[in-house]
């Protein structure tokens, strides 16, 4: 069974005429009704029930033909799709993100889709940014965004924003308000930190943020999400130092206080992989990322 034989029968069922239905199709009367016997033989069910005054539609027949239309419709809807999605900026893109994207790349990135891709359906994942390089180049992602070192990068990459560090104090502390002094001022506070098993980029940021300002940090407890961190600072564990961004949290109990952009900085890149990325992940990544890029770094 093909659906020609469908599109047949079809017109001959609403016809109920070979003659016109053979009309209707721009063929001969004697190939339709090859293809109609052939039809019933297939399936084992007379469909027409045919006699002297013309053809009639058996109860099999009657539901066939609306279970044909019904599948006829389907295909010709999924046809249409098809070159849809071929022609526009259409389908589905899985993008993983490392938690400070959230704050300070999918603002932007969204109203850009709106804007451009409109058809095209977002489904984010926060994730760490070990494990997006992972499911990129696996297949499980399109596109990553994520705080990794070059040297360890196995796909392709482009760089979206070096965000600066902001320092989060509890709301009670003296220094939540006032000047703000320079990094080194707060060496001898004991710190909070992302822990380097889950955020092994942005940790040693951090050792390097604060190793330019001439101390080591003394890094009593780590967290495993921004989150907990922001508690923890609250509950008086200690100090901390985040990517700037997580301040849109407005985390009640605490405040970040901007550091000189000089202090340090982590890096966000988009991510995809080089010989699976579907057309639209490179179209993504050829169009909107450069703007979007330019649009974080000009903040």
């Amino acid at each position: 069974m093909d659906l020609k034989q469908l599109r047949y029968f079809v017109a001959v069922a609403e016809e109920l005429n070979f003659s016109r239905a053979a009309d209707r199709l721009h063929i001969s009367q004697p190939p339709l009704s090859q293809q109609i016997k052939v039809l019933e033989e297939e399936m084992g069910v007379q469909l027409l029930a045919r006699n002297s005054r013309g053809v009639r539609l058996t109860d099999a027949g009657a539901v066939f033909l609306r279970e044909s239309r019904l599948l006829l419709e389907q295909f010709g809807a999924a046809i249409q799709a098809t070159r849809h999605a071929s022609r526009s900026n259409a389908g589905t893109i899985r993008l993983g993100v490392a938690t400070s994207g959230l704050f300070s790349v999918i603002p932007g990135l969204m109203a850009q889709m709106r804007a451009d891709f409109p058809h095209v359906e977002l489904r984010v994942r926060d994730m760490q940014s070990d494990e997006q390089v992972l499911a990129v180049a696996q297949g499980a992602l399109d596109l990553g965004i994520v705080h990794v070192k070059p040297e360890r990068m196995n796909v392709g990459r482009q760089a979206l924003y070096s965000e600066p560090f902001a320092l989060v104090l509890p709301a009670d502390h003296a220094g939540a308000s006032g000047p703000m002094r320079p990094l080194a001022h707060w060496a001898e506070e004991p710190m909070v930190a992302l822990s380097r098993e889950h955020a092994p980029t942005v940790f040693d940021a951090v050792i390097a943020c604060c190793s330019a300002a001439g101390f080591s940090p003394d890094i009593r407890h780590t967290a495993r999400n921004p989150m907990t961190i922001f508690q923890m600072v609250r509950s008086g564990f200690g100090i901390a130092l985040v990517p700037r961004s997580y301040r849109e949290s407005a985390y009640p109990g605490v405040v970040f206080r901007e550091l000189e952009s000089s202090a340090g900085q982590v890096r966000l890149e988009i991510i995809w992989s080089e010989r699976n990325a579907s057309e639209l992940a490179q179209k993504i990544v050829r169009e909107l990322v450069p703007r979007l890029a330019a649009a974080l770094q000009a903040r």
